[in-house]
């Protein structure tokens, strides 16, 4: 009797599990192929979608693409359309529907250099640009042209090499600095990097930044007690490089009676270097 019933309840259950399984997969036929699946709520493609397959852009865009972590149909509204002797242009997006000719007419072919349309700024060939950089970076170059020094005959690569946007230490030439190198601002606060001899400042730069070049007149000064010793090097030097003031600029147009000064040159005939103003008596 026992038995019975338990064998009895046996096959009801697998009759039951047996009739749902088929119920669902009925139901699955239904939702993939039959009149039921155009039935359903079908959302629209999302980049969750294309990441699922195009992986390794997914993951080119996450770490390296920049800007164009977008709305993948943004650029791709046609998409999956390719097959052989079809024109990849037609189906890939043109770089200028966005950026239009963002480097001129000399550069129409944007991939020619930026390699990797999903990684631009990372995939740029160092070895296709080397010859261009000129056409590019206009400014920088003529900087570089109109201001003579060694940079002009130096070539972009020398310092800019490995790669686009690489920034070298100037130590990496420069191993002797006037003083300590920390890093380029330092260097920079006089010397533009593409115009090097054109030396300004403001005029709150340190006094040894000056006296790491001029080194004579920094120890003049130190071993002085006059009042120029207590100032700094852009009170008087200032506004531009090599500039040298009048000393009336200070003291005024006569700051001893006319007489006087007629019977002398200038003011260093008596007041000697202006760093140490030690006297010198006629």
């Amino acid at each position: 009797m026992g038995r019975k019933f338990f064998t009895n309840i046996v096959g009801c259950t697998l009759i039951i599990y047996l009739s749902l399984s088929t119920f669902s997969l009925i139901n699955v036929v239904a939702e993939e192929y039959g009149p039921a699946f155009y039935r359903q709520n079908i959302r629209p493609i999302t980049n969750h979608d294309c990441a699922r397959c195009h992986f390794s852009v997914f993951t080119d865009i996450r770490d390296k693409g920049g800007a164009h972590q977008m709305v993948c149909m943004k650029c791709h509204e046609i998409f999956h359309t390719y097959k052989p002797g079809k024109n990849w242009k037609d189906v890939v997006p043109d770089c200028a529907d966005c950026h239009v000719l963002f480097h001129g007419a000399d550069f129409p072919d944007c991939l020619r250099c930026h390699e990797n349309a999903h990684a631009p700024k990372n995939s740029l060939s160092f070895r296709k640009i080397v010859k261009d950089c000129r056409k590019c970076h206009v400014d920088q170059a003529t900087e570089t042209t109109q201001n003579l020094s060694a940079h002009t005959a130096t070539a972009c690569s020398s310092c800019h090499h490995d790669k686009h946007g690489y920034i070298p230490a100037c130590t990496e030439c420069h191993s002797e600095t006037h003083t300590p190198f920390i890093k380029n601002t330092g260097c920079n606060t006089c010397h533009p990097s593409h115009s090097p001899l054109v030396v300004s400042y403001t005029e709150d730069v340190a006094d040894n930044i000056c006296t790491g070049c001029h080194v004579d007149v920094g120890n003049q000064l130190s071993g002085s007690e006059n009042k120029h010793a207590f100032l700094k090097c852009a009170n008087c030097h200032a506004n531009k490089h090599r500039y040298i003031p009048m000393c009336q600029e200070c003291h005024g147009q006569e700051p001893h009676s006319k007489a006087l000064l007629e019977k002398f040159s200038g003011c260093n005939d008596c007041h000697g270097n202006p760093h140490t103003l030690t006297l010198q008596l006629p």
